[in-house]
């Protein structure tokens, strides 16, 4: 190709990228709860919303911090669910104010008896949505920052040295694995092109 120059830059023409067609992304909601019965109840708010269970995990100690212990008591535990419908990733501020009115449902008199965090998978990353502004976030609108927490690199997941620690040390490499092994599924069935 005939080279282009622009204030000393060379480029081969053709080699400037647009916009592309963005594949959908898997839901993912992180349940944060002291009781099975929480978790159970919230479960036909979230499925209404985001479409069938079709993972979930074995609850993971929440045991890396006492953030939430103030408002929500000791014996935190976190289950992870993933979604049937395939979505576009660009409605993750939409999905974390749904999230914040279930929760609002279900406060107590003390304050929240869940923590729901959504976000989603792709064929790179678990990305969580955020009320809480941090260097590492990206601002999606509506009050709504993206966190990154999880990375897929040399065929496995590992925490960025900016994510939590229950992130960091490894305990749910195994079920994003598997999640990942169901998303491909899911955009082979979708036809979507899978990278």
């Amino acid at each position: 190709m005939r080279g282009v120059s622009l204030s000393g830059f060379r480029w081969k023409e053709g080699a400037v990228s647009g916009p592309e067609i963005v594949p959908p992304v898997l839901p993912v909601v992180s349940v944060l709860c002291g009781s099975p019965d929480s978790l159970e109840g919230v479960l036909p708010e979230l499925s209404g919303f985001f479409g069938e269970v079709i993972l979930r995990s074995t609850p993971f100690p929440f045991d890396k911090s006492t953030y939430y212990q103030p408002e929500m008591g000791a014996g935190l535990e976190r289950t992870w669910l993933c979604f049937s419908g395939l979505r576009d990733p660009s409605g993750l501020p939409g999905w974390k104010l749904f999230c914040f009115g279930v929760e609002e449902s279900w406060s107590g008199g003390s304050g929240r008896t869940v923590n729901l965090d959504p976000g989603y998978l792709d064929h790179g990353k678990l990305v969580l949505a955020s009320f809480k502004a941090a260097p590492d976030k990206v601002y999606m609108g509506e009050g709504v920052w993206a966190h990154t927490c999880l990375r897929y690199r040399f065929g496995d997941f590992c925490g960025p040295d900016h994510s939590f620690p229950d992130f960091i040390d490894g305990r749910f490499n195994v079920f994003f694995r598997e999640a990942k092994n169901v998303y491909r599924s899911l955009l082979r069935t979708a036809n979507t092109q899978v990278t």
